[in-house]
């Protein structure tokens, strides 16, 4: 069997070539069909596959998954192999621009992250799977006059265990950590947010976090997109990263 890794090239280069339009239009109305998603891949091997098989298999599945999902390709490999222990492939370089027709927000994020759902409640989380550096949106009321945006920002992302739960305890940084920063930018008022924060699991293992957040109002919500890394992986790269990532933020 050919080297895993000149597999994944070749693969690779499939999901790199252009595709012709997958959707389809039903005749007389205007909705858009897309076709039925790809299997998701094992969780074991098969009687008489080896892991390597395995993990082969697994990337193939990944490759059709990013082709309907419209996902760079050689981050989904990476994640698949990374997962086995397998050499990873160079992590795809530049941005990828956030624009949902139905969200009122859009923003720039690293082609190399990856997006899923969020587990604890609505919306979703995009991240690097190697370092677990993240970015999340949330949505939240306009809080009342005598709380600061800065302050109901840092709240709403560290989001305490008294919504969360489980086995971890999240504790909100001191008024004086928090750093505030008011830009802006096409006449819409941005508030940029800087703050540490701290997990502690209930095994007693703290965690320690680096944040910078934006947000903005419209219509009697704040809309804020969070960034955050480990506070011992934080470096001059990270930190170049995020601030890309907030001064990309535009709410409509």
């Amino acid at each position: 069997m050919a080297p895993l890794a000149a597999i994944s090239q070749i693969l690779l280069a499939k999901i790199s070539t252009p595709r012709a339009q997958t959707r389809q239009r039903c005749r007389g109305c205007r909705c858009s069909q897309s076709p039925p998603p790809p299997p998701l891949p094992p969780s074991r091997p098969a009687p008489g596959q080896t892991r390597r098989e395995f993990a082969l298999h697994s990337v193939q599945l990944a490759v059709l998954a990013a082709m309907a999902d419209g996902i760079d390709g050689r981050t989904i490999l990476n994640s698949v192999l990374g997962a086995y222990g397998l050499p990873q492939l160079k992590a795809a370089a530049g941005y990828r621009l956030f624009d949902d027709p139905e969200e009122p927000y859009s923003f720039e994020y690293p082609r190399s992250w990856v997006r899923r759902n969020n587990s604890l409640r609505s919306g979703f989380v995009i991240s690097d799977f190697n370092t677990a550096d993240q970015l999340k949106i949330e949505v939240f009321s306009q809080p009342p006059p005598e709380l600061p945006l800065a302050q109901a920002v840092v709240a709403k992302l560290v989001n305490p265990a008294a919504e969360v739960g489980g086995d971890s305890r999240l504790e909100l940084p001191p008024v004086s950590r928090i750093k505030t920063e008011v830009r802006v930018i096409d006449g819409k008022e941005y508030t940029i947010v800087a703050f540490p924060s701290e997990t502690i699991t209930r095994s007693g293992y703290q965690v320690r976090r680096k944040n910078l957040a934006v947000a903005a109002s419209r219509r009697g919500s704040v809309y804020c997109l969070g960034c955050s890394a480990r506070s011992d992986q934080y470096n001059a790269d990270k930190e170049a990263i995020f601030e890309h990532i907030v001064t990309s933020f535009r709410l409509g």
